[in-house]
């Protein structure tokens, strides 16, 4: 494989886990807050969300503030992936 096929794959590679990274977010957010019983959303604001006597709702929210990055970047790694598997094939 040239030099140039493998810049590629790994530009590609680091390209989708750019992309996939917020959706992450999101899910962490989400998962974090229902695992320790807080109400996740707007409620977080006010309420907070209590973890081992520490307020993560903060860092919660700000996780959760990736969301609308979703919508952009899910489209750009589905062309991502596409463009991997005709590489590949």
């Amino acid at each position: 494989m040239k030099l140039r096929r493998k810049v590629a794959y790994g530009i590609l590679t680091l390209l989708l886990a750019a992309c996939v990274w917020p959706a992450y977010l999101v899910w962490w957010a989400q998962n974090t807050a229902e695992a320790h019983g807080c109400k996740f959303g707007m409620a977080m604001h006010t309420d907070g969300c209590w973890v081992d006597g520490e307020n993560i709702g903060s860092q919660l929210n700000a996780a959760y503030s990736n969301a609308g990055f979703v919508l952009l970047t899910m489209p750009v790694g589905f062309l991502v992936v596409l463009v991997l598997l005709i590489m590949v094939t």
